[in-house]
């Protein structure tokens, strides 16, 4: 099956999918022993499963630790540039793929994406996304698609933010928003933020500050859910950074599977973003 799903560059939420052969994906699906997510925290620094939202959810009023933990939420990864290398293993109701992504990002401004499969040597799609366009070239199709971000929807399996695409790279909280109440428990500290269209929920390892578990979801009901456990942090010139990421999203009853291992990143490095569109590509809408 030719086009057989589109690649997430995180989250189907914010991992922007592309076109893809039917020879990068496999039909067999993944043992339950391999899809499990890796058990890398304790059951206490955990934040609930995503729940498919019913009747509008009243914002609680603020408290103390709210206040205190205020910080903690404002905190954010500094950088200019960020670049790397992102092994992902994909999973999703039409079947599973292994491919590679090296990313470049220039903070708030653009996304730089170029994807290959078969350890490097199939180069499947590269993409470009600024916060409010999205370019990408699909070399297997030979496609190019040359729409507004907000139009993304349309090949993606939800919408997306240009500020939840970048996050999800660096490791920041993928919603921005206020925070609404916090909670203590054993070894973490769960926080709750909402903005115009998410609610999120976070879970902060007390031990060192950094981000365990994030559960998001919208607003509108039935809209879709996504659950991120962050792991292996490492310091990157002087930054922690979470090197291996697995999201959960849930989109009505369709379901997909990210994992990813960061490698080879680098922060404030002089960056390029080519891309270069063949003229014989067919353009897609």
């Amino acid at each position: 099956m030719n086009n057989l799903t589109r690649y997430s560059m995180l989250l189907a939420m914010p991992f922007l999918l592309s076109s893809c052969s039917s020879k990068l994906f496999s039909k067999k699906k993944k043992s339950k022993q391999e899809s499990a997510v890796v058990a890398t925290k304790d059951t206490a620094a955990k934040a609930p499963a995503p729940v498919v939202t019913g009747a509008p959810v009243a914002t609680p009023a603020p408290t103390p630790l709210t206040d205190l933990l205020m910080p903690l939420w404002n905190k954010r990864i500094p950088y200019k540039t960020f670049s790397g290398k992102a092994k992902v293993s994909f999973e999703g109701p039409d079947g599973t793929a292994d491919f590679s992504a090296n990313f470049r990002i220039a903070k708030d401004s653009i996304v730089w994406v170029h994807i290959t499969a078969l350890g490097g040597l199939y180069p499947v799609a590269r993409m470009v996304v600024t916060r409010d366009s999205f370019f990408m070239v699909n070399y297997k199709d030979k496609e190019k698609t040359l729409i507004s971000l907000s139009d993304v929807a349309r090949i993606l399996p939800v919408p997306v933010k240009f500020s939840q695409l970048q996050n999800l790279f660096v490791g920041d909280p993928l919603a921005d928003g206020r925070l609404t109440t916090a909670e203590a428990k054993d070894s973490s500290w769960q926080l709750h933020t909402e903005d115009e269209t998410y609610l999120q929920d976070l879970s902060y390892l007390k031990s060192d500050s950094t981000i365990a578990i994030t559960n998001l979801r919208t607003k509108a009901a039935n809209g879709p859910t996504a659950l991120i456990d962050y792991r292996y942090y490492e310091v990157v010139s002087d930054r922690k950074v979470s090197t291996g990421r697995t999201v959960h999203l849930q989109n009505g009853v369709k379901t997909y599977t990210i994992d990813m291992e960061l490698q080879n990143t680098e922060f404030d490095k002089t960056l390029e973003f080519p891309l270069t569109i063949p003229a014989n590509y067919t353009l897609k809408n």
